[in-house]
């Protein structure tokens, strides 16, 4: 990263360089022994790319192409690391068997455990028609009891009683109305109504059937029994679209699914003559393996999202990473790989026919817990455990827990911290060089630049991540990566004053007091303390800048930082235009982060 200000772009143009700047001896011996030797390095690796203009956009886009380089080394190791554990443990490395598709053995047992026999039903609801018979018992003046045929015309004939239409009533309703024509025509009687024998009918099994054809069933049947009869579904029929046709019109349709998945039971159309049971063609078979509950293949509608494939296969386990996951596609006749960065993306993201979902399990993990909790130690924690999860392991919080000045470390948030102070140091040793060049009259004491450049260097990446403890939903929201640690401090009623104040040190907490009323209480400002750039870091982590107007003719305004136990308030020497004050803030956020896990750290033990 390369920084510079206006005056290095003048003094560009009267082609002084700066491979040809000598920098004054009596300053390079003023400097620490590291600055002086890495100024001199990046002195002359600026002289051999030729003084690049400095971009401030650079440092973040850096960052990021640094982050995303980072994510990717972390996901390649993770996959060595596994070949790894394959090879030594002696692991097939094989392609495992291909996954079947989900269902399609369900009309193997089909018709052994649900074809209807040709019996009565007790069903009240079934459908007459041409060919049931119907057992009627008369009981009373006139005593009988015998079958009857319903004959092509749908009706059924009983002595002295002309013809009742039946085909196309339901049993119940059958019965009543045989039961008021009896009424009408014989005093003193009662009739009894069965099914004796239920009807045979011819339908058509096509399309996408194993063996289409007719084939004769009872009349009790349903679109699943006529699929069976057919030898079930072929390797190229849906699952999820089959539909019964009765004149040509769609009367009743089937997903396989609804019934496997979801338990819905649905069929009520009776199959009778003529009707046509088509069997469509498949469309979108999607596979998902890895760390799910039941990985196969699945055929998917159009328009179906990545969550309901994984729904499909009965949720994700917990051993899942959910930031290692893979989906292939073909595109345009090559194998892609879409992004699929973790679980949020899941409602976002469309299948099609053809891909191929993988989320890798991740291994078992270390996490360290020590502070204000019961059983301080280190756990093995599983993938998906989250930080909610470690604490309660650590059998929760002590009375005198401070949650909200926690302190969580991550190893990939260390290595986003490292790099993003290597940047900034080399920043900071630009605007040396800058300054240096300008200040060749003596005009202004670099002395402050260094000397925070200086503890910039020398101070440690902590790779700290700021956390809510007391947002439930934070907690069980965040896994537990290898490495990580957790420290919950106990409660201090003081807080931290640092820099150019009269007294450094601690002030005892009063609730509700603003940054003045604390920096009173150290003494008070310094004569160049820089009071328009006040850097607060609060216990959990988070910074804040505040400005205080010291104007004779203005009130000070009020504060709108709130100041809690345990925050720090660092009051820094004013800096001379030389250096950005972008830089100093970024400065003071790193050195103030460190300062803040060693002040927490001996807070408790102090207090032990």
């Amino acid at each position: 990263m390369k920084s510079t200000k206006l005056a290095i772009l003048l003094f560009m143009l009267i082609s002084v360089s700066l491979h040809s700047q000598e920098f004054d001896q009596e300053f390079l011996d003023s400097l620490p022994d590291d600055v002086r030797e890495d100024l001199e390095t990046r002195s002359e690796t600026r002289a051999q790319e030729g003084n690049e203009t400095y971009r401030p956009y650079l440092y973040s886009s850096k960052l990021s192409q640094a982050e995303e380089l980072l994510t990717l080394k972390d996901r390649l190791e993770k996959d060595l690391l596994d070949l790894e554990r394959r090879l030594d443990t002696g692991e097939n490395l094989t392609i495992s068997e291909e996954l079947k598709l989900y269902g399609s053995d369900f009309f193997n047992t089909f018709q052994t455990s649900f074809m209807p026999v040709n019996e009565p039903t007790p069903d009240s609801g079934y459908m007459l028609d041409v060919g049931d018979i119907l057992q009627i018992q008369l009981v009373g003046q006139d005593d009988y009891i015998e079958d009857f045929l319903i004959s092509s015309d749908g009706s059924i004939n009983l002595p002295d009683i002309r013809k009742i239409i039946v085909a196309g009533l339901s049993l119940n309703d059958t019965s009543k109305l045989v039961k008021s024509k009896v009424n009408s025509a014989f005093i003193g009687t009662e009739a009894f109504i069965s099914l004796s024998e239920i009807r045979d009918v011819n339908i058509l099994v096509t399309g996408n059937a194993q063996n289409p054809g007719i084939y004769t069933l009872t009349g009790n049947s349903n679109i699943l029994h006529a699929i069976s009869a057919a030898g079930g579904i072929s390797e190229f029929g849906s699952l999820r679209e089959i539909n019964l046709l009765r004149d040509n019109i769609i009367i009743e349709s089937l997903d396989v699914y609804d019934l496997l998945i979801e338990g819905q039971y649905n069929l009520k159309k009776r199959l009778r003559s003529g009707d046509v049971v088509f069997i469509e063609a498949r469309k979108n078979i999607v596979t998902i393996d890895g760390a799910v509950n039941r990985p196969a293949k699945y055929e998917a509608l159009d328009d179906q999202k990545l969550i309901t494939i994984i729904e499909y296969a009965n949720g994700i386990n917990r051993i899942a990473d959910l930031e290692n996951i893979s989906l292939e596609r073909l595109v345009d006749g090559s194998l892609q790989t879409i992004s699929v960065p973790n679980d949020s993306y899941f409602k976002a993201i469309n299948v099609q026919d053809g891909d191929s979902i993988n989320i890798r399990e991740y291994p078992y993990r270390q996490a360290k817990i020590s502070g204000a909790v019961l059983k301080p130690g280190s756990y093995t924690m599983a993938a998906g455990e989250t930080i909610g999860d470690l604490i309660e392991r650590a059998g929760g919080y002590t009375e005198n827990a401070y949650q909200f000045g926690a302190i969580y470390l991550n190893e990939d948030a260390k290595k986003v911290n490292e790099l993003s102070k290597e940047i900034l140091y080399q920043e900071f040793l630009d605007n040396i060089i800058a300054a240096s060049q300008q200040n060749m009259g003596g005009n202004f004491d670099l002395a402050p630049i260094v000397k925070l450049t200086e503890k910039l260097n020398n101070t440690d990446s902590n790779g700290r991540v700021v956390i809510d403890l007391l947002n439930d939903s934070t907690i069980g929201l965040y896994s537990v990566k290898e490495g990580d640690e957790l420290f919950v401090p106990e409660r201090n009623n003081v807080v931290y004053v640092y820099g150019e104040t009269s007294t450094e040190g601690a002030v005892m907490y009063s609730d509700l007091k603003d940054v003045e009323y604390f920096v009173e209480k150290s003494g008070g400002y310094k004569k160049f303390a820089d009071n328009e750039s006040i850097y607060i870091l609060h216990p959990n982590g988070e910074s804040q800048l505040y400005r205080s107007k010291r104007n004779i003719f203005e009130r000070s305004p009020k504060s709108e930082i709130r100041i809690y136990p345990g925050s720090i308030i660092f009051v820094p020497k004013a800096l001379d235009e030389s250096t950005p004050r972008r830089l100093a803030t970024q400065a003071y956020v790193t050195i103030l982060g460190n300062l803040g896990i060693a002040l927490a750290s001996l807070s408790a033990i102090s207090d032990d």
